[in-house]
């Protein structure tokens, strides 16, 4: 699953396809993004790995987890006394261990309840800026190819940068891109890939639900968000009333 614009990847039909040109592929997939947010099995997917990350799901930081199917063969890439494990010198973090394990019995507690939630927080989120900003953009795809966490837009004049840190100024923290890249303040590469234009992907945000978000929390990010949006625009001449 995209982290920034959502899409959930047909990842099934991707191993078909590998598997087809070459049984002898191994097929990893990273589904820290899936994990807890869609129905994830990875013996139906038929992946030989798969990651998932423990601080997707409000988790410790610092952990993760790697699938390995039976059968596959790893050579570990750092030397050293294997200790009690044999991919990588020293022992376990044992206090993370048990912070993501009690993070993933909490995210697949009323699973599908809270699936529900977070798709009708996402939508009134969306719904809710585009009846209150004007030249904006959703994207990624809409229904069900949509994480149901996921919010990305375009907010058109606006740069994206200066926007996360005014709203940080009133409480409300979202990013103008994945974190791995955000600090290059470069146009997202996702967004460029799928054939937006410079100030399209430049004033990108990305805004994400989850599990613990209430209504109040989604109102007070949409009072917080056409004011800041107004005042971004303001700065740079450019507002956004028709």
């Amino acid at each position: 699953m995209n982290h920034e614009i959502g899409t959930v990847q047909p990842i099934k039909e991707a191993v078909e396809i590998v598997q087809d040109k070459n049984k002898e592929t191994v097929f990893h997939t990273d589904a820290s993004d899936a994990y807890g947010k869609v129905p994830f099995d990875v013996q139906d997917l038929d992946v030989d790995m798969a990651t998932v990350s423990s601080y997707k799901i409000l988790g410790p930081r610092g952990m993760g987890c790697l699938y390995v199917k039976e059968g596959v063969e790893l050579e570990r890439i750092l030397e050293g006394q294997i200790g009690t494990q044999r991919l990588w010198p020293g022992v376990e973090n044992t206090p993370l261990i048990v912070g993501f394990t009690k993070a993933s019995e909490l995210i697949f507690q009323d699973f599908e309840e809270n699936l529900g939630r977070m798709k009708k927080l996402r939508d009134k989120l969306v719904d809710g800026i585009t009846s209150r900003v004007a030249d904006i953009e959703l994207n990624g795809p809409v229904g069900a190819r949509r994480a149901p966490d996921n919010a990305n837009i375009s907010f058109l004049r606006c740069e994206g940068e200066a926007l996360t840190i005014e709203l940080s100024l009133s409480g409300v923290y979202v990013s103008s891109g994945s974190a791995c890249s955000r600090r290059l303040l470069q146009p997202s590469h996702v967004l460029v890939a799928i054939g937006k234009k410079f100030d399209q992907a430049h004033g990108s945000i990305l805004m994400k639900v989850s599990r613990v978000h209430t209504e109040e929390d989604i109102n007070y990010a949409l009072e917080v968000i056409p004011k800041a949006v107004d005042r971004i625009r303001g700065i740079t001449g450019s507002t956004g009333a028709e």
